[in-house]
């Protein structure tokens, strides 16, 4: 008879934890700029908990530990002064490094057609290949200039947003000085039934996430440093900003990558094509190294993905949530991942000890 009890209220459990989740996702796709600020935030306070957890540790003469709030808000000032600072000093070279590279495109494009058509010479292509670079030579103008309309449309909508985005912090700190209230008041949300099975889900999701975000943030501050100085040494044109773009890719499997190889080359070829070349080089052999041996180290096997559902991952996330989503596509596959983990683990005899726990 308690057997027969335990295994309805395991299935009631799963079947309300599953009108939860749909409704869950039908919540993010109406509010699609709100869950990837949220999302960010839950990110960003889980990158900053191992700081939390060693400013707490320290003690006052009294030996008192600081509140929670008190730690939060140092940890989360500290972080804005160093943010706010390296915007200061990077802004300036940044613009100088984007206008040199906005100014060279037009060259980098004359020359491409130039060695294409010594090669048309060379190879005895130019009866075919002169009209096509004829015609894009005359279209070029006007694909530069869509090309610069789309780029400023962008950052205009990108600065719009970052008005939301001002918020961040602020979501992040409360996450992080009161994590306990927000967690209770959010169960409040949930029937009664489901909030046990929740919790533990909860617990795994969150233990997947900061295993992520803290690989997650080596291997992008390892790349974006292994990257800077490899360009720096070579005297590559806009180093500093290709380094910055190739630590931000490693979010973005696959198509930071390209991203970053297509601006790599292109600024290479404002020099020379051996430039290019030489660039590309340099970045592939530091990107399969990273990759290779530092990056599973780091990330270990709770995101030990078979490459076809990561590049699915970001790409239905970008569909859905546009870049943002593909940003967050992973810990979100990380995060399934756990709760599928978690559900297997657990049969349904085990949750006589579950269910009677309570969420006030």
């Amino acid at each position: 008879m308690a057997h027969r009890r335990i295994k309805r209220t395991f299935a009631s459990a799963r079947v309300t934890l599953a009108m939860i989740v749909a409704m869950f996702a039908l919540t993010v796709w109406v509010l699609r700029d709100l869950a990837v600020l949220v999302g960010y935030s839950i990110l960003l306070a889980y990158a900053l908990l191992p700081a939390i957890t060693a400013v707490e540790r320290i003690r006052d003469p009294r030996g008192r530990r600081l509140p929670r709030s008190v730690v939060a808000a140092i940890v989360m000032a500290f972080v804005m002064a160093v943010f706010v600072s390296a915007i200061v000093l990077a802004i300036p070279r940044l613009g100088v490094e984007l206008a040199h590279l906005a100014a060279s495109t037009p060259v980098v494009f004359a020359k491409i057609v130039s060695d294409l058509r010594s090669f048309g010479v060379e190879r005895q292509l130019s009866p075919w290949l002169d009209p096509a670079l004829a015609s894009l030579q005359d279209e070029a103008p006007r694909i530069l200039q869509h090309v610069g309309g789309t780029v400023a449309h962008g950052a205009a909508g990108a600065l719009g947003q970052l008005l939301s985005f001002a918020l961040l912090p602020l979501l992040s700190f409360y996450l992080l000085a009161e994590s306990d209230a927000v967690f209770v008041s959010v169960m409040r949300l949930a029937p009664e039934e489901a909030r046990p099975e929740i919790t533990r889900l909860g617990s795994a999701v969150g233990r997947s996430l900061q295993r992520y975000v803290r690989g997650q943030a080596i291997v992008c501050a390892v790349t974006a440093t292994a990257v800077g100085a490899g360009l720096a040494i070579a005297q590559h044109p806009a180093a500093l900003v290709l380094a910055l773009l190739a630590g931000l890719a490693e979010l973005l499997p696959y198509l930071g990558f390209s991203v970053t190889a297509l601006a790599i080359g292109i600024a290479g070829w404002s020099v020379s094509p051996f430039e290019a070349w030489f660039g590309l080089a340099i970045y592939v052999a530091l990107n399969w190294t990273i990759g290779t041996f530092i990056a599973p180290r780091v990330l270990g096997r709770q995101l030990r993905m078979h490459p076809f559902v990561v590049t699915v991952s970001v790409l239905a996330g970008a569909k859905v949530l546009g870049p943002g989503g593909a940003l967050l596509a992973l810990p979100v596959v990380a995060g399934l991942q756990a709760i599928i983990g978690a559900l297997a683990t657990v049969p349904a005899e085990g949750l006589d000890s579950t269910a009677s726990q309570r969420v006030p």
